[in-house]
């Protein structure tokens, strides 16, 4: 049994802009769990893979208008990461129980109450706040775990997990990325 109290869950490894601090005394402020639940909704938009039958005659047509709104919503990406700090990218690992960072001198430690804003996505409106404590440090990483949150919440961070992690691993398995990696 491993003594990361995080392993036990589907998680996925990714480099993503997280920014943390101690939670002060009290509740997140009200609408946290909706406006996480809408954040979680557009990155899964965002992520779509578009399923093109080749074989259609307007797909060309389909594509074309497929790439101008990609490009607009990277526009629109670009202008919201040129109005708000966002932090650097950093190896993170999040599962639907917490989210483990690396962090050197003045890590929280256990017990601690953190909140933790992480930007999923460039292109999404919002990072997803959280509130959890930090239950051990394991490997040179802060593993928290989330304070309970709403069911609706859970399922759709469980959705988003296993879609990530699928991903990755198809990623993984791709020729094109073992060849990469000789």
């Amino acid at each position: 049994m491993s003594d990361d109290p995080l392993a036990q869950w589907l998680s996925y490894r990714d480099a993503l802009p997280l920014a943390w601090h101690v939670a002060a005394p009290g509740e997140l402020p009200s609408g946290w769990a909706e406006q996480n639940l809408r954040t979680l909704a557009a990155v899964t938009t965002l992520d779509e893979r578009s399923r093109i039958d080749p074989e259609r005659t307007d797909t060309q047509e389909f594509e074309r208008l497929h790439h101008k709104f990609d490009v607009m919503i990277e526009l629109l990406g670009a202008l919201l990461r040129a109005t708000q700090s966002v932090p650097q990218p950093q190896p993170v690992r999040l599962s639907r129980e917490g989210v483990s960072w690396r962090v050197g001198e003045g890590a929280p430690p256990p017990g601690t109450r953190v909140d933790v804003d992480l930007y999923l996505h460039s292109c999404a409106p919002a990072a997803l706040r959280w509130r959890g404590e930090v239950v051990a440090h394991h490997g040179g990483e802060v593993c928290l775990r989330f304070l309970p949150m709403p069911e609706l919440l859970q399922a759709a961070l469980e959705r988003h997990v296993f879609t990530r992690h699928r991903r990755s691993v198809a990623d993984a398995r791709s020729p094109a990325s073992r060849s990469e990696g000789h």
